[in-house]
């Protein structure tokens, strides 16, 4: 029941403060294209989506802390099996390609994910796949980090500790994840992030006024979504609820 009820007004929060903001970022966007994005520019948006999710990790905290904080120990058994599952789950599309194999399913999907906005001509894939011989495979030592972290997790719940040291400890765990990357993990994703922006900024500089056009609408398009999602909002905002905190 806490649960639904705060999630209820985790959404709501979202769709009304949240949804105004994103729908502004992707006109924004849309203009600075116009006459070609920058790595300067490229790296503000970047930025401000991140920002975007420090704001979600901020406000889902408080139901997090106190579901985790209540769990029993036979729930953190069953959270701890189900994490492991979730881990394999993500790792086994990947798990028995040879790196080349790796390197094309990014490329695949990073043209899948471009060409939700715009179509690409066959040149602009054709870079893709060049470029994708940069990209480093990350997907086990990906899941080293979250099992690291999965186990840090479920030994801070099993500490008992009062709920205010305890809610100071999780919320460091949770905006600091970083801890838990390991030298390994962190080089691949440093090195991707440079490979995305790289990318990006080539498909971009290369676009026809035709697909600049598509990209645009794209734009504007998820734009007024958003903003229509937001106005059609329920009228009665979702009472707050608490578990631990009452």
């Amino acid at each position: 029941a806490y649960f639904r009820s705060e999630l209820d007004a985790l959404l709501y929060w979202h769709r009304t403060t949240q949804l105004p903001i994103y729908a502004q970022a992707m006109r924004k966007l849309d203009v600075d294209l116009v006459d070609g994005v920058t790595v300067e520019e490229l790296f503000v948006f970047r930025q401000e989506v991140e920002t975007w999710w420090q704001r979600i990790a901020e406000a889902s905290l408080p139901l997090s802390t106190q579901l985790m904080y209540s769990a029993t120990d036979a729930q953190l058994d069953q959270f701890a099996v189900q994490y492991d599952k979730d881990i394999k789950k993500y790792t086994k599309p990947y798990e028995k390609l040879t790196p080349e194999a790796r390197r094309a399913r990014w490329a695949r999907d990073f043209r899948d994910y471009f060409e939700y906005f715009t179509r690409l001509n066959n040149d602009q894939k054709q870079l893709i796949v060049a470029q994708s011989q940069r990209f480093t495979p990350d997907d086990q030592s990906w899941a080293d980090y979250r099992h690291r972290y999965g186990v840090a997790l479920i030994a801070l719940v099993r500490e008992r500790q009062p709920y205010i040291q305890f809610s100071r400890a999780f919320r460091e765990m949770t905006l600091g994840r970083e801890r838990w990357y390991g030298a390994e993990y962190a080089a691949a994703l440093a090195s991707n992030q440079d490979l995305y922006r790289s990318v990006t900024l080539a498909l971009l500089d290369s676009l026809t006024a035709e697909q600049r056009r598509d990209l645009s609408k794209s734009l504007q398009d998820l734009a007024k979504d958003f903003d229509e999602l937001a106005l059609d909002a329920p009228q009665i905002v979702p009472p707050a609820a608490c578990l631990i905190t009452c």
